[in-house]
């Protein structure tokens, strides 16, 4: 049982490398569209997922609730989907959300930049400076997505433990290099642990839905353990302390909520 996570640069093969190690090994393959999915069940419509999606965002999306909202919820949905084993992600900064979870293989997909030039013209009847813009944008985006939501660097060779170069390598050969580090290394030995993942993904769903309390919080501390949170920190009023129990709770999988809020200023539930 494994999570495999592969970050790719635009023209390096990656996303049909990432299939073909889906197939070969029996895994649900995770992309763009079962992400937009599991977000819009929590609320983000379509074209507000394309306004983030690894995207750099806007100077006044950056200023955003939703912002913040997708940032937690990505994270959530990531762990959520990788809760279940046997996946391959692609994409969605899952280096970064899935760090340090044992079970879990990080690959990336690279190659030359003349290389991926040559693959894109090719492929999509582009001439070489519409190729070379597609470049410069994606690698834009995926470094940016990284940077803003995660704060790491996407050419951050700590973040992978497989790095497989497509102009030396063929896909059939990454797959099997793929298969290979799933089937002999410590990501078989180690099993993902769900139960983690599920506390991991409930955090930030509720991180998202304490955002929505717009009343001012003055400090909250959550975690979770085996689907029960844990509330402290501080807050204006027993109002706010309530709706922030209360948003939590109608989360799905949410067992119960320990609430230990301090009120700040008593004065202000005398109404």
């Amino acid at each position: 049982m494994a999570i495999i996570t592969i970050s790719r640069q635009v023209g390096s093969l990656g996303d049909e490398i990432a299939q073909a190690v889906a197939d070969a090994l029996g895994y649900r393959y995770v992309e763009k569209s079962q992400i937009s999915e599991a977000l819009s069940s929590v609320g983000f419509s379509l074209s507000e997922i394309d306004k983030y999606d690894e995207k750099v965002p806007s100077i006044w999306q950056s200023l955003s609730i939703q912002k913040d909202q997708f940032a937690h919820l990505i994270q959530a949905v990531v762990y959520e989907l990788a809760a279940r084993n046997n996946v391959v992600i692609v994409g969605r900064g899952g280096q970064a959300i899935l760090k340090g979870i044992s079970g879990t293989l990080h690959v990336r997909i690279i190659a030359p930049h003349a290389t991926r030039l040559s693959r894109i013209m090719e492929d999509n009847g582009y001439d070489e400076k519409n190729a070379r813009q597609v470049i410069r944008q994606n690698d834009r985006d995926s470094a940016g997505y990284l940077s803003t939501y995660f704060n790491t660097n996407w050419n951050n060779s700590d973040l992978y433990d497989l790095v497989i170069n497509t102009s030396t390598i063929t896909p059939i050969e990454s797959v099997q290099m793929i298969r290979c580090a799933v089937g002999n290394g410590e990501t078989k030995k180690v099993s993902p642990k769900s139960e983690l993942l599920h506390d991991l993904a409930l955090a930030h769903k509720a991180k998202s839905a304490l955002l929505n309390i717009t009343e001012k919080v003055d400090r909250v501390e959550l975690e979770f353990d085996k689907g029960v949170a844990y509330l402290s920190g501080l807050v204006r009023s027993s109002v706010i302390k309530n709706k922030c129990e209360q948003a939590i709770l109608n989360i799905q999988r949410v067992e119960s909520v320990n609430n230990h809020l301090n009120v700040r200023d008593k004065t202000q539930d005398i109404f």
